[in-house]
């Protein structure tokens, strides 16, 4: 680990510089050993060749002597202690750039995990909106069939009523005077005003189920625990306070200023390495039924225009794209120009239309109406809205048949 290579490395400056310490206080020594001698010898009128002088002069060349072994042992013991030194910091930095790197590969790794879960995730969402909006435009296009089918049986259950009715009179016609043809009918038609989904009374096979689109799944317990279906969930990203907290916490921590004989410093971690910015995805809800298009126009009738006389028709995908034709919330007025986010449009002959928008989905259609503070048109609606601009008359235009079907 780093910190042992940064802890041998401490101790041995602590070391190197208890040595230093200990050459300098001899060596110090040794000069004043030195200024006494150079004081008896070097004083003005001294006479070095008298025995005395000699004499008196023995001990402190002995002691100098003796200091400069001292001193020369204190020096070798540096000298031999400073190759350790500069191989403990070598050993240091080679372990330093080995965990920098690590920390860089951990970081940039994260960062990885973090964006394929944020593109998991939002893979997920998006997925899951347009399937719930196929799923729910199938399921009104087939509750409107559904609709169809029980009231064709009902009717049929009144025709068959009113035949057993007939041949109960034999044949003898209905007096019309007596509102007799009108009776019968209201007769069949009370007794058949059934629940067509109750056993024995109507036809239940004709009454489908719907189940319900499925949650989504919970969270998974762990990044690393993956419990039947789950939903993966954004963990801390590098340069996070919790992300320092997970990876980081239990990392010894480096010395700290101000450094000293008793402090020596070490290399100080790496600055964190970011990852770019992810924006945490969310559930996206798309309209129940991404919609219904129709001829802009169906009366113009104009066999020129390969488009023109189209047919209501059923765009099952969400990505679907038609013309946008707006009306008032009453539906007393139509728009097809300056409708917001619009462009200039130029018709075959020339012309221009400002704020036409073409070729958008259901849901953007329905995002320019409403900013426009309108709403799409019904399929009724449409047809007083021939001859509004921007060339929608001969191509297919978003129109909304809920709305109609409410208004109904």
């Amino acid at each position: 680990m780093e910190a042992g290579e940064c802890q041998g490395k401490r101790n041995c400056e602590m070391e190197l510089y208890r040595r230093w310490t200990v050459w300098v206080s001899e060596e110090e020594y040794l000069r004043e050993i030195h200024a006494t001698i150079d004081g008896h010898f070097c004083p003005p009128g001294s006479n070095g060749t008298l025995h005395a002088f000699r004499v008196a002069a023995v001990g402190p060349m002995e002691l100098y002597m003796a200091q400069k072994i001292v001193v020369d042992e204190a020096e070798h013991q540096y000298d031999i202690k400073v190759p350790d030194c500069v191989r403990e910091h070598s050993e240091l930095d080679d372990k330093s750039s080995q965990c920098n790197a690590a920390q860089t590969t951990l970081e940039e790794a994260a960062c990885a995990h973090a964006l394929k879960i944020n593109e998991v995730l939002t893979t997920y969402y998006n997925d899951h909106a347009q399937a719930s909006a196929q799923y729910n435009c199938a399921v009104e296009e087939i509750m409107e069939l559904e609709r169809d089918r029980k009231r064709e049986w009902i009717t049929l259950q009144v025709v068959n009523c009113l035949l057993d009715r007939i041949r109960e009179q034999n044949g003898v016609p209905c007096d019309e005077t007596t509102n007799t043809v009108t009776d019968e009918v209201a007769h069949c038609e009370e007794l058949h005003s059934l629940n067509v989904c109750v056993e024995g009374e109507g036809e239940p096979r004709l009454c489908l189920d719907y189940p319900p689109i499925p949650e989504t799944p919970p969270a998974c317990p762990a990044r690393d625990q993956v419990i039947g279906e789950c939903m993966p969930f954004q963990s801390p990203i590098p340069c996070n306070p919790d992300f320092e907290a997970q990876e980081y916490a239990g990392l010894p921590a480096v010395p700290a200023a101000p450094f000293s004989s008793t402090n020596p410093g070490c290399n100080a971690y790496p600055e964190c390495v970011g990852c770019p910015e992810i924006v945490a995805p969310h559930p996206i809800i798309i309209d129940s039924c991404p919609g219904y298009t129709v001829d802009g126009c169906a009366r113009s009738n104009d066999p020129q225009y390969e488009d023109a006389n189209l047919e209501l028709t059923y765009v099952r995908s969400v990505d679907g794209l038609a013309d946008v034709r707006c009306c008032s919330i009453d539906g007393t007025t139509c728009q097809s120009t300056d409708l917001p986010t619009g462009i200039e449009f130029i018709t075959p002959e020339g012309g221009t239309h400002d704020g036409c928008v073409s070729d958008v989905t259901y849901q953007e259609a329905m995002t320019v109406c409403h900013a426009a503070g309108m709403r799409i048109c019904n399929t009724d609606e449409m047809e007083t809205c021939c001859g509004s601009g921007c060339w929608h008359n001969h191509h297919a235009v978003w129109v909304d048949v809920r709305n109609q079907q409410s208004q109904d």
